[in-house]
C-alpha cells in the first residue's frame, strides 16, 4: 500500500519529500490511513480538522480523537468550529454544500499562514466512481465525467489509486483506529444512496463497475483534452474584447453546431449555465438582459455583450493637477496654449476659462442631457444614444467628464458646444483618452 501510494506521488507529480503539507483529517478510516502513509513516507505535514458540529457529542467526540491522534504522533494540528447549519440558511445552500464551502476556504487560509505548499485530502478510487454518478444525477457536462484531479492547483489526493477495501484492509493489517461517521450510513445523501444503493446494483450486472467506470473517465479525458482544443479556437475566432467588454456576434454563433454546446461552453466561465434562453434570445430578441453572480449579457442587434456587472456609482475627482487617470479608464490631462483642432473623438479641446475645477468622471444617468458639438440646443443623453445607436453596453459604459452639473465630454464620442475652443480662448484644456 504504502509503495503503490508513493508511486502515483512520484507518476502524478504530486509533490516532492520537502514539500510541507497540511493533512484535511477527519478522524475517519480514509485521512487517518492517509496521515500514516505520510507519515510512513516521512513527509512534512501539520494537521487540520473541521468540527462542522452537525452530530452534537459525536462531532466533538471526532475533535477530540484527532487531537490526541495528533499528540501521539507529535503532529502539529489545527482546529475551527463551524455553525454549518447557520452559514447553510444565510446562503440558501445544503448543509452538504455550506460544510464544503467552509473546509475549503479555511484550508485555504491556513495552508497560506502555515507556508505550507499543499493542501492533502484523502479521497480515493470509490470517491472517484461516486462522484461521476453524482455529476451524472445532477447534470454538470463533459467536465463532470472526468473524475475527481490527483492535482488541482495547491490540493494533492495521494490516495486516488487506491480503493476503499484496500484502506480497510491496509488499517486492519496495521491494527489502526479511526472514527465511523454516523451519517456514512444514511442515504438520505445522495452520495450515499449510489455507494450503498446504487452500485450494488450495478455490481449485479457488472462485477468490475469501478473498474470500468475509471477506464470510461480516461477515455473521457482525452475526448474532453480534444474538445476543449476545439472550443478554445472557437472562442478565439468570433470573440472580441475591447475595455473588459466580450463581444460574440450573433451570425457567427447561430452558425455554430450543435449551437447549444458551443454556447454552454463559450459562456459558461462567465457564469452562464442554463444557456436554453440565451439560445432562444439570439433569434430576434434585442434588448434582452442576462445575469450571472458575476457578469451581464446583453443581446443587442447584432452582437451579444458580456461585461461585469457594475453595481457601483462611483464618481472620480479630476483636479487643475491631475495629469493622468488610470482607473476606471486611462486619461491624460494637460493645458496648453496650442488651439490646432484635434478632429479625434478620444481627444477632448476645452476651453479651460470657461470648466469649474475639480471635473467629475462618472457614468450617465437617466436625465442626463448635453449640448452635442454642432448644435444650438440641449439633447437628452438617451435620445443622443439612439440616434448614435449604441447598444445597451454601450450606453451602460459610456463615461462622462463633468464641470459642476455640465456635461462637457461624452468620453470617447462627443464634446459639448459650450465648451468648444473659441476665437477668444487663451489656454487650451486637453483631455485624452
Amino acid at each position: 500500500m504504502k509503495n503503490k501510494v508513493q508511486h502515483f506521488i512520484t507518476e502524478k507529480s504530486l509533490f516532492k519529500r520537502e514539500d510541507k503539507l497540511i493533512l484535511g483529517i477527519s478522524g475517519g478510516a480514509d485521512s487517518v490511513c492517509l496521515m500514516h502513509i505520510l507519515l510512513a513516507l516521512g513527509c512534512s505535514f501539520e494537521l487540520a480538522h473541521c468540527n462542522f458540529n452537525l452530530r452534537g457529542e459525536e462531532s466533538d467526540a471526532d475533535e477530540y480523537f484527532v487531537k490526541e491522534l495528533a499528540k501521539k504522533h507529535q503532529l502539529k494540528i489545527h482546529v475551527k468550529q463551524f455553525d454549518t447549519l447557520a452559514y447553510a440558511a444565510e446562503n440558501k445552500i445544503s448543509t452538504q454544500m455550506a460544510a464544503r464551502d467552509l473546509r475549503y476556504a479555511w484550508f485555504d487560509k491556513l495552508r497560506i499562514k502555515s507556508s505550507a505548499k499543499y493542501l492533502a485530502i484523502a479521497h480515493h478510487a470509490n470517491d472517484d466512481v461516486e462522484t461521476f454518478f453524482i455529476n451524472l444525477v445532477r447534470g454538470s457536462g463533459l467536465k463532470g465525467f472526468l473524475g475527481i484531479k490527483e492535482k488541482n492547483n495547491a490540493i494533492v489526493r495521494p490516495l486516488l489509486s487506491v480503493s476503499r477495501l484496500e484502506i480497510e484492509q491496509y488499517l486492519s493489517d496495521s491494527d489502526l483506529v479511526f472514527r465511523e461517521d454516523s451519517s456514512n450510513a444514511s442515504v438520505k445523501y445522495l452520495r450515499n444512496k449510489i455507494r450503498h444503493e446504487l452500485l450494488p446494483l450495478l455490481a449485479e450486472m457488472n462485477p468490475s463497475i469501478q473498474q470500468t467506470v475509471k477506464d470510461e473517465m480516461r477515455i473521457l479525458e482525452g475526448v474532453s483534452q480534444i474538445y476543449a482544443s476545439k472550443v478554445e479556437e472557437v472562442r478565439k475566432d468570433l470573440s472580441q474584447e475591447k475595455n473588459g467588454i466580450v463581444q460574440f456576434e450573433i451570425s457567427a454563433l447561430l452558425a455554430l453546431n450543435p449551437l447549444h454546446n458551443y454556447l454552454y461552453e463559450l459562456l459558461a466561465s462567465y457564469g452562464f449555465y442554463t444557456v436554453e434562453a440565451i439560445s432562444n434570445a439570439l433569434h430576434g430578441q434585442s434588448g434582452k438582459q442576462f445575469f450571472s453572480a458575476t457578469h451581464q449579457l446583453v443581446v443587442d442587434r447584432e452582437n451579444i455583450f458580456i461585461s461585469l456587472l457594475n453595481k457601483q456609482n462611483v464618481v472620480f475627482e479630476i483636479t487643475e493637477k491631475t495629469t493622468r487617470l488610470v482607473h476606471p479608464l486611462v486619461i491624460k490631462f494637460k493645458v496648453t496654449a496650442d488651439k490646432t483642432i484635434i478632429y479625434d473623438n478620444d481627444i477632448a479641446q476645452l476651453d479651460v476659462e470657461k470648466l469649474k475645477f475639480p471635473l467629475t468622471l462618472r457614468k450617465w444617468k437617466e436625465g442626463d442631457k448635453f449640448m452635442p458639438l454642432g448644435m444650438k440646443k440641449f439633447k437628452k443623453l438617451s435620445d443622443f444614444f439612439i440616434d448614435n445607436k449604441f447598444s445597451i453596453i454601450d450606453k451602460q459604459e459610456q463615461w462622462l467628464l463633468c464641470s459642476d452639473v455640465d456635461i462637457v465630454w461624452l468620453v470617447g464620442c462627443r464634446i459639448d458646444e459650450r465648451y468648444k475652443l473659441e476665437t477668444n480662448t487663451k489656454k487650451v484644456y486637453i483631455a485624452q483618452l
